[in-house]
């Protein structure tokens, strides 16, 4: 049986770090330590790295869905497993100087990272004119750093509250246009425009308001004109109801999103799985036979940080990801924050931060295990052929 298809609860005698990598890796392996002697630190003016060859980017180039599918460049199926960051008004100290990222690309093997740019809880939109500058200088060190490694790199609109996605959207509009632009020609860059979309608002902050597909749908046709006008191949992630639940973390149809579908080009669609609490996976199933599907967050606690890893109820949602093809990154790639952080807490950037270090915790191992059962052996694109939405 493939390990891909093993059950999980088997693959835990495997769970500490092989030397095995692909080609790419061992490269990037060595490509990253190069990296960590230069300055970190580049200039807006700094031309944008090409990806290495036999990279992911360098292999797949721009994403985008054709039916039921996200595609590369050559309109062929893609399955991407990677990694989650934590808000960076929290842990921007481990992000900033791009080390954890270098890990992530190489010795985890990470195709993707996800930057979470929350907007409230003392995120981006509660900062002022300078700590807006310093996110946006993390940012740009991690989108290089994914760009240097051939990996792709997720930029998300954290709207975790007030959650109605519509309160900030000249905010919204106004951030996309900006990263848009700086990052045109970046085959690697997706844009996440409306994590979590929620009733909750949130104190001082706005009332709690049902946010339907509708209100989503309204949101979505203003943002996605704004990046295609700067990044007209870039694949757009939307996030769907309560939670990115489909709605049905709160008794909301799915049926509302499925049967109207937004009309634009390389869009997919938002999952979230908190596996230990979740058990809504067979109707997931189903609606990745329609839509195409990004789980840009997942664990297999459930969605309290108190919780405990559950293999038994994870291994479902596993064999769907594999079986549907489905890419994901797992929340979350940080240090502490109770179940979902792969490192202890108080690990540091000086610390070893590759999957054998005693810095890694419990999830971190199984995270590494995900990211590697079974490894990636990408495939050339066949010539010729383009990524188009069906």
């Amino acid at each position: 049986m493939p390990a891909s298809t093993r059950p999980i609860l088997e693959l835990r005698s495997h769970l500490q770090p092989t030397q095995t990598t692909s080609r790419w890796r061992a490269a990037a392996v060595m490509f990253g330590f190069l990296l960590a002697v230069v300055s970190i630190t580049a200039s807006a003016d700094e031309p944008m790295p090409a990806p290495p060859a036999g990279s992911p980017v360098a292999v797949h180039g721009h994403l985008g869905t054709r039916g039921n599918a996200i595609v590369n460049s050559a309109g062929q199926p893609v399955q991407l497993r990677g990694v989650a960051l934590h808000g960076l008004q929290w842990f921007g100290d481990f992000y900033r100087d791009g080390r954890v990222i270098d890990a992530a690309a190489t010795t985890w093997g990470a195709d993707v990272v996800r930057v979470a740019v929350y907007l409230h809880e003392g995120g981006y939109l509660e900062q002022d004119a300078a700590g807006k500058q310093e996110i946006k200088a993390i940012i740009d060190t991690i989108v290089r750093r994914c760009a240097q490694h051939g990996i792709y790199c997720i930029l998300d609109w954290h709207v975790h509250h007030p959650g109605d996605p519509l309160m900030f959207i000249d905010e919204s509009k106004q951030f996309f246009d900006m990263m848009a632009a700086r990052y045109a020609r970046l085959p690697n860059v997706i844009y996440e425009i409306a994590n979590e979309p929620n009733h909750s608002g949130g104190a001082g902050i706005a009332p709690e308001r049902e946010v339907r597909w509708a209100d989503i749908v309204a949101y979505a046709n203003e943002v996605i004109p704004v990046i295609r006008d700067r990044a007209p191949e870039s694949l757009v992630l939307v996030g769907t109801p309560d939670w990115c639940s489909f709605g049905m973390s709160r008794g909301q149809d799915w049926h509302d999103v499925v049967d109207s579908p937004l009309d634009h080009e390389n869009v997919a669609y938002v999952v979230h799985a908190y596996a230990a609490g979740h058990t809504f996976h067979a109707v997931i199933d189903e609606i990745a036979e329609r839509l195409p599907l990004f789980v840009t967050e997942w664990a297999a606690a459930s969605w309290q940080k108190t919780s405990d890893n559950d293999l038994v109820k994870a291994q479902p949602w596993i064999e769907m990801f594999d079986r549907r093809g489905i890419s994901w990154s797992y929340w979350n790639f940080c240090p502490g924050d109770g179940v979902f952080g792969c490192f202890t807490e108080g690990t540091s950037p000086d610390d070893r931060l590759d999957p054998g270090s005693p810095r890694v915790s419990e999830t971190g191992k199984l995270v590494y295990l995900l990211l590697n059962t079974p490894r990636d052996r990408w495939q050339a694109p066949t010539a010729g052929a383009t990524a188009a939405s069906e």
